[in-house]
């Protein structure tokens, strides 16, 4: 009888155990009983597992401090607390809670950036779904130029980086420095795009002969300008390397390019219809009043206009003018191109 007894008292304490483990290993009651689905967290750099388990106690996201600190030390985290904002679900016990701090799995976000987008379109969407402001990114953008001596340099630029943030999608920390964002974009498009572009220019000699007609040496600047004005001014894939090689016959015949994209971003405000008042403003982009190429790019070109770019088609080409479907007319000479736009209006 004595050895069932003690049998049993150790079946209890044991049941006991468990139950007062599973019960503190899951969310406390108080978000339980609230709305949300889910609570965020910023562990800062330097804190202690006291500090960090003091945080989430208050929080409401974990109902025991002690055994948070337990599992982390019982499953050597202790140590590799790591700082960042994290995001935590309604259901996450202890456990999972522990295992993301210690591994660093923080709360990331998707930034969609699009093909031809300008740096104050890309600080306005990051401001929508990161946690930095507009001004916090562009105020890192008129300086984020160290180290890459391939950025265009001049007193007429406003952003150095303007053109070579890559545009794709990224997946970054919800809390990520503005600094840190933009290098992240400089770096992809240096991966995907830098050496080949400097090939192209160095090495390739069919690349050469279609542009030493304008000038004899290009820079990386001057194909991210062009490919950035391909990017603005065409909508259909195919008809990129064909206004690549328009705005080249363009620079050659020293002609102005006139393109309406290069006078919207000479504007303080984007207009939908330009008037021709418009055309008048004093800019060094505007290639209505200027010759050659804006002093910089106006947007991020995607890769197929990276690749028109640097793969013009040769044509003999002057002028184009949108359809309306997306598409364009283009002709040889002025004449041509008014008697079409004519016949496009009967």
């Amino acid at each position: 009888m004595k050895k069932a007894g003690i049998i049993f008292l150790i079946l209890l304490m044991t049941a006991s155990l468990y139950l007062w483990f599973d019960h503190h290993r899951r969310p406390a009651e108080e978000w339980q009983e609230k709305s949300a689905e889910e609570r965020r967290v910023e562990v800062s750099a330097g804190s202690s597992l006291e500090e960090i388990a003091d945080k989430l106690f208050d929080e409401g996201v974990i109902r025991s401090r002690h055994l948070f600190k337990i599992y982390a030390r019982l499953h050597e985290m202790d140590r590799n607390m790591q700082a960042g904002l994290y995001k935590f679900s309604r259901n996450q016990k202890v456990d999972e809670i522990v295992e993301k701090i210690g591994q660093g799995r923080v709360y990331t976000e998707r930034l969609a950036v699009p093909e031809g987008s300008t740096v104050e379109e890309i600080a306005s969407r990051a401001a929508s779904n990161l946690k930095l402001t507009e001004d916090e990114f562009l105020q890192e953008a008129r300086r984020s130029a160290d180290g890459r001596n391939y950025l265009p340099d001049s007193d007429s630029l406003q952003y150095r980086i303007e053109g070579f943030l890559y545009p794709t999608t990224y997946l970054v920390p919800y809390d990520i420095d503005p600094g840190d964002l933009i290098d992240t974009m400089l770096d992809r498009f240096e991966e995907k795009w830098l050496d080949e572009i400097e090939s192209f220019i160095y090495e390739r000699d069919d690349f050469k002969e279609s542009w030493m007609d304008f000038q004899e040496n290009w820079t990386i600047r001057e194909v991210v300008v062009l490919a950035s004005l391909i990017e603005k001014e065409a909508v259909l894939p195919e008809e990129k390397p064909v206004i690549a090689g328009v705005i080249l016959n363009r620079l050659k015949d020293n002609m102005r390019l006139q393109i309406d994209a290069t006078v919207q971003y000479a504007l303080t405000e984007r207009k939908e219809r330009l008037l021709y008042s418009d055309l008048e403003v004093d800019s060094p982009y505007n290639t209505y009043l200027y010759p050659g190429l804006p002093p910089g790019p106006i947007a991020s070109p995607g890769d197929e206009a990276i690749k028109a770019a640097i793969e013009p088609d040769k044509n003999d080409y002057l002028f184009f003018f949108a359809r309306g479907d997306g598409s364009h007319e283009f002709t040889k000479s002025y004449q041509e191109h008014l008697q079409r736009q004519r016949k496009l209006l009967d």
